[in-house]
């Protein structure tokens, strides 16, 4: 079994370094190969990854921001592994998180994707796997950005199941932590590059649902995720509405 990982990094100076020695401290016990994108970082994300280049691990350089879907497809293009575990470059991850994963796929042979629980460094649990998008889901998330409190808000998370102990199906997991069957992916295809950020993760798993792929979340195992959100930072921001450029198009896409 060979396990292949994509990060993707874009002005990831703090993140980078604790990610990586992390990473390479869980899988020391896998045969791997992993992809470092970097997405036309400005700041010294670069410096910190020639550091750890080897012949183990590729820095593929953007001159400019290709957006996720285009950029992690950088990677999935060359991956060679069995399976492919798609990482955001702000997680701290750990060797029990990923032998449980791989060892869900191996019990299950029509899971296409996997994901574990999301934790920050507080502990407190993310939202980490979703019902799929929709317009009123995403209406009350702004509102509650912008600081207007939505009762019953919680219908698009899976909260009882992430704070249970026992692997459960979800439409989606969100790509901070995506582990992939190569096999499902070869057959879904790559991440749709119409979407520059999100919500290609819940795109992707949409269309392994249509396939007869499952999603699973396994929340007995965590990674820490430092979840940046930086389309919730300002709702006016060039990223904002990229995303929502993001999501227009994905309701579009699947009506």
């Amino acid at each position: 079994m060979k396990l292949s990982v994509i990060l993707l990094t874009w002005n990831s100076e703090k993140y980078a370094a604790p990610c990586l020695d992390s990473l390479l401290n869980a899988i020391r016990h896998i045969d791997h190969e992993i992809f470092v994108i970097d997405n036309g970082s400005t700041d010294n994300t670069l410096s910190i990854l020639e550091k750890y280049q080897s012949d183990k691990i590729v820095i593929i350089k953007n001159t400019q921001n290709r957006g996720v879907a285009a950029a992690r497809n950088q990677g999935l293009k060359l991956a060679k592994g069995d399976y492919v575990w798609i990482l955001d470059i702000d997680t701290v991850v750990n060797r029990e998180a990923i032998d449980c994963l791989l060892q869900e796929m191996n019990n299950d042979s029509k899971i296409g994707v996997a994901g574990c629980k999301l934790v920050a460094e507080s502990g407190d649990v993310q939202m980490s796997c979703r019902k799929f998008p929709t317009v009123r889901y995403k209406l009350f998330n702004i509102m509650e950005t912008l600081g207007i409190h939505i009762k019953n808000n919680n219908g698009q998370f899976y909260t009882d199941e992430l704070n249970g102990n026992a692997a459960f199906e979800a439409d989606y997991v969100i790509g901070a932590c995506q582990l992939i069957r190569k096999e499902a992916l070869d057959e879904a295809g790559p991440l749709d590059e119409h979407i520059f950020y999100g919500p290609e993760d819940a795109d992707f798993c949409r269309r392994l649902k249509l396939l007869q792929w499952k999603t699973v979340c396994i929340p007995t195992v965590s990674i820490i995720h430092h979840y940046q959100q930086i389309s919730h930072k300002s709702l006016l921001s060039k990223i904002s509405l990229s995303h929502l450029k993001g999501l227009i198009y994905f309701f579009w896409k699947w009506k």
